[in-house]
């Protein structure tokens, strides 16, 4: 496995079936993250006790301990060259999904404390960045599982990428100043690595791995909806990508979309609905694309966002900077009665 400095998106090594030596441009960087589920967890994480990490080309060189130390550490370990050995001596046949997350040393050399975060449940993260930048990297494979971000307290400024740290930012999703972030939280976020780094202050940051918090809307929100693999440069084998966003009261919902791949049979359809009843339905492809920069909106209880493509095709993805507003009760009414004078005169036009 070989990576460089340049690259946005980290390496990854199952730990629990893979003998490897990774090589990095400069020095390898590399944090564990443990799996999400809670079945078999303890002896997940027990196992990582086998998974031994040497600095250099192979086992005969100084070991640095085990991806369970390193998984406890708060640190990333970093290779003297730009070798990493990883060693599995006794894999359990049963377990699987703790993962070491490799990268170049270049992109994370102003990080000092570095988590590999996963889990079920809430997961608060406590970040010092202080006196130097703090992160932590969470995973899903394929991107199929994703993160809701619900809050962050503190101080200081957050930013989250989609996949590693990069100089140039190309991967960058999204920067919170923490002491302003409320209004834009909970937002969920995709990729198949989510990188969040602090810098400038002391915060605690609470994400929820799967994403129920950021796809049920109870009050106002103004955030962003993207495809798993956007900015990501990576091919994702699916040919579906559905969000949901429900509400048990009316919202007023506004989509603008900034960029849509709608190349080689690709289409992006955009709905609100009422009660079931459709507010707003519009379907976008390669004939019929989009005025992007537009706001479309519509009251309801429910939005979805489905973006179609063949299974293995290269794609851009999307993205849509989105709002949701409570509807006053008053307001509902007078939108009640609108919606029914509609369908009661609808025959005389």
């Amino acid at each position: 496995m070989v990576f460089n400095a340049s690259d946005s998106q980290p390496s990854i090594v199952d730990v629990f079936f893979v003998n490897s030596r990774v090589t990095a441009e400069t020095r390898a960087s590399a944090i564990t993250i443990p799996l999400d589920e809670d079945y078999d967890r303890a002896d997940q994480i027990k196992n990582l006790r086998s998974v031994l990490i040497f600095d250099g080309p192979n086992e005969n060189a100084t070991c640095l301990g085990s991806a369970y130390q390193l998984l406890y550490s708060n640190r990333q370990w970093v290779s003297t060259g730009k070798f990493l050995t990883i060693v599995q001596l006794k894999p359990l046949s049963y377990t699987s999904g703790s993962q070491l997350l490799i990268q170049d040393f270049e992109t994370t050399k102003e990080i000092n404390e570095y988590q590999g975060v996963g889990g079920p449940g809430i997961l608060p993260i406590v970040m010092d960045a202080s006196k130097q930048a703090s992160a932590f990297s969470t995973y899903s494979p394929y991107g199929f599982a994703y993160d809701c971000l619900l809050n962050i307290t503190g101080t200081g400024t957050l930013d989250v990428y989609y996949g590693g740290i990069t100089e140039s930012k190309s991967n960058l999703i999204a920067s919170y100043s923490v002491s302003t972030a409320a209004p834009n939280l909970p937002q969920l976020l995709r990729g198949v690595v989510r990188t969040y780094v602090l810098t400038g202050g002391i915060a605690t940051v609470n994400i929820k791995r799967y994403g129920y918090f950021c796809n049920h809307i109870d009050k106002n929100m103004n955030g962003f909806i993207t495809s798993r693999e956007y900015k990501t440069n990576l091919t994702l084998p699916y040919s579906q990508d559905s969000l949901y966003y429900y509400s048990k009261g009316l919202f007023n919902y506004t989509l603008n979309l900034q960029t849509v791949d709608l190349s080689q049979n690709k289409s992006l359809q955009l709905t609100i609905t009422n009660n079931k009843t459709n507010v707003l339905n519009v379907v976008y492809n390669s004939s019929n694309p989009p005025m992007l920069n537009t706001v479309l909106s519509g009251v309801g209880n429910e939005m979805d966002v489905f973006y179609k493509a063949d299974y293995d095709s290269k794609k851009g993805g999307f993205y849509i900077d989105f709002t949701a507003t409570k509807v006053k009760a008053s307001a509902a009414k007078t939108y009640g009665l609108l919606v029914i004078f509609a369908i009661l005169w609808a025959p005389f036009f």
